[in-house]
C-alpha cells in the first residue's frame, strides 16, 4: 500500500491536478454547483409534493384520497418542477459560459445570456413544413421544447457555453467588435461590443440546427418526429449513458473518487466534472417514468452516490467518527469531536485530513473498500427491486436516514443506509484499532519495529509519522 500511494502521488497526482485545474472542467463543475444546483434543489422540493412517499396501491382512507387527487392534478403540479429542475440544460449552459468568462475576465453575464439564446435556437427544429409552407415556433410543442432543455440537452448546453465564450474571445482578440468612444457609458459600450459575437453565435446555431433537423430527422419532416441538435447528440452519446448505468461503471467511479481523495484531491469534483451529465440524464429519466406511472429503472445517478455511498462524506466515514469519539487516543478523540457535526451533514474533510486518511496506507484500505462494497451491494439490491432506485436529489448535506427516505421516497432507502453504515463500521473497525494502537505506541515513546513481533513500521512514511501531543 505504501508503494501504491507513493506511485499515485508521483504519477497520478500531477495528471489529476491538470484535470482539476483545466478551465473547461472548472467551468462545467462550477456550472452544475453554482448555477444548476439551486434549481435542482428547488425542483426536488416541488417533486416531493407531486410524488409523495405514498404507495400507489393505497386507495382507501386519507392517503387513498390524496393519491386520487394527485392522479387528477399531477400534470399541472409538475409545472414548477419542469421549469426548475426540468430546465437543467439552460442553467448549465448559462453557468458554463458565465464561469468560463470569469476565468478569461470577460463580460460573464452577457456571455451567459448569449449562451442561453444560442441554446434556445438549438432546441427548435428548423425547416419543418406544413400545409401553409415553412413553420416556425409552431412546429414544436412546448413540452418538446422543455424536454430539449432538460437532461437531453446537457451535452449541447456544455458545448454551447464553451463555444460561445471561445468565439467571443477569438473575435475580441482580432478586434471584430464594435468599439465605442470612451465617453459612452460603460453598459452601453459593452452592449455594442457583444453585438457581433452574439449575432454570429446565434446565427451559427441556427444554421447548425437547420442542418441537424434536415439531415437527421425522418423524412418527410414532421413536427412530431423532427429531431433537434440536443436529441441528435444524445442519440450519438446514448451508449455512454447506458454504460454509466452499470455495476462495473458504478464501482469504477467510486474507486476513482476514493483513489483521488487518498492523495488529497477532491475525488467527487473530478469525477462529477465528467459524469454529472450522465447522472442527471439517468435521474431525469427516472422522474419522467414515475410521472408517467411507469417504474423507474436507472440506478446510477448523483443521489446513488451522495445519499448511499458518501454517508458522513466521501468514504462512508460516519461510523469512523463515532469510533474516534470513543478512542483511547486523545489525538483521535479530538479529531472525532471536531468531525462529528460536519460528518452528520456529510462533510468529512476534518476526518480525512485529521486522522489522517489521505496518504495513510493503513486507513486508505477501508476508505477504498467501504464505499466500493456499499456501491456493489446497493446496486444489486436496487437491481433486484428490493429497494427503489433514487428519484429525487436531496441536498448533499442531508443527514443520513432522512436523505435515504427522500431519495427514493421509501422507508427502504433509510433501511439501506442503516445496512450501509453497519458495513462501513465493520470494515473500518480493525484498521481503526491498528492506527489507534500505532498512535498510542508513539505517545508512549515506543518505536514500532518491522519484524516478527507483528507491529508495523511506518516511520519512513511522512504522513503516518503523526504522534500524540
Amino acid at each position: 500500500m505504501n508503494n501504491l500511494l507513493q506511485w499515485m502521488e508521483r504519477m497520478l497526482l500531477p495528471a489529476t491536478v491538470r484535470i482539476v485545474e483545466n478551465r473547461y472542467m472548472q467551468a462545467i463543475r462550477n456550472a452544475f454547483i453554482g448555477s444548476a444546483l439551486p434549481m435542482i434543489i428547488v425542483g426536488s422540493i416541488f417533486l416531493i409534493f407531486v410524488i409523495p412517499p405514498i404507495p400507489a396501491s393505497v386507495s382507501d382512507g386519507v392517503l387513498g384520497a390524496i393519491n386520487q387527487w394527485l392522479i387528477r392534478y399531477r400534470p399541472i403540479l409538475f409545472i414548477p418542477f419542469q421549469f426548475t429542475f426540468g430546465l437543467i440544460a439552460m442553467w448549465v449552459g448559462y453557468g458554463v459560459a458565465y464561469h468560463l468568462s470569469q476565468y478569461y475576465k470577460m463580460d460573464a453575464s452577457r456571455l451567459g445570456l448569449t449562451s442561453v439564446a444560442t441554446l434556445l435556437v438549438f432546441c427548435v427544429p428548423i425547416g419543418i413544413t406544413g400545409d401553409g409552407g415553412l413553420l416556425g415556433l409552431e412546429a414544436i410543442h412546448v413540452s418538446q421544447f422543455v424536454e430539449n432543455l432538460g437532461a437531453v440537452g446537457l451535452f449541447i448546453a456544455i458545448l454551447t457555453g464553451i463555444g460561445v465564450v471561445e468565439l467571443n474571445r477569438l473575435l475580441y482578440r482580432y478586434g471584430f467588435i464594435i468599439k465605442l468612444p470612451s465617453s459612452v457609458p460603460g453598459n452601453v459600450a459593452k452592449s455594442f461590443e457583444i453585438m457581433i459575437p452574439a449575432f454570429l453565435s446565434v446565427g451559427i446555431a441556427f444554421l447548425l440546427e437547420w442542418w441537424a433537423t434536415a439531415s437527421s430527422s425522418p423524412q418527410p419532416l414532421d413536427p412530431a418526429t423532427a429531431l433537434t441538435m440536443p436529441k441528435v447528440i444524445m442519440a450519438k452519446l446514448g451508449f455512454l449513458v447506458q454504460a454509466s448505468d452499470t455495476l462495473p461503471s458504478a464501482v469504477l467511479q467510486i474507486i476513482l473518487m476514493m483513489l483521488l481523495w487518498s492523495v488529497g484531491i477532491h475525488g467527487m469534483n473530478v469525477v462529477s466534472s465528467v459524469a454529472y451529465p450522465l447522472w442527471q440524464t439517468n435521474l431525469q429519466a427516472n422522474i419522467a417514468s414515475i410521472g408517467a406511472g411507469q417504474p423507474a429503472t436507472h440506478i446510477v445517478s448523483e443521489p446513488f452516490f451522495h445519499m448511499y455511498a458518501h454517508l458522513g462524506g466521501s468514504g462512508a466515514t460516519l461510523p469512523l467518527v463515532f469510533m474516534l469519539l470513543w478512542s483511547k487516543s486523545q489525538q483521535l478523540k479530538s479529531v472525532g469531536r471536531v468531525s462529528l457535526m460536519p460528518g452528520v451533514f456529510n462533510i468529512n474533510e476534518p476526518i480525512t485530513f485529521g486522522v489522517p486518511i489521505a496518504l495513510n496506507p493503513i486507513m486508505v484500505i477501508p476508505f477504498l473498500t467501504s464505499p466500493s462494497v456499499i456501491v456493489t451491494l446497493n446496486y444489486l439490491v436496487m437491481k433486484m427491486g428490493l429497494v427503489p432506485v433514487p428519484t429525487l436529489q436531496p441536498p448533499l448535506t442531508m443527514p443520513v436516514f432522512l436523505g435515504g427516505f427522500l431519495a427514493d421516497g421509501s422507508w427502504r432507502g433509510a433501511a439501506l443506509q442503516a445496512v450501509d453504515l453497519l458495513i462501513a463500521a465493520l470494515i473500518y473497525y480493525p484498521f481503526f484499532k491498528i492506527w489507534e494502537k500505532r498512535l498510542l505506541a508513539d505517545a508512549e515513546g515506543v518505536v514500532a519495529q518491522d519484524g516478527d513481533n507483528g507491529t508495523i513500521d511506518l516511520h519512513h512514511y511522512p504522513s503516518c509519522g503523526t504522534s500524540e501531543k
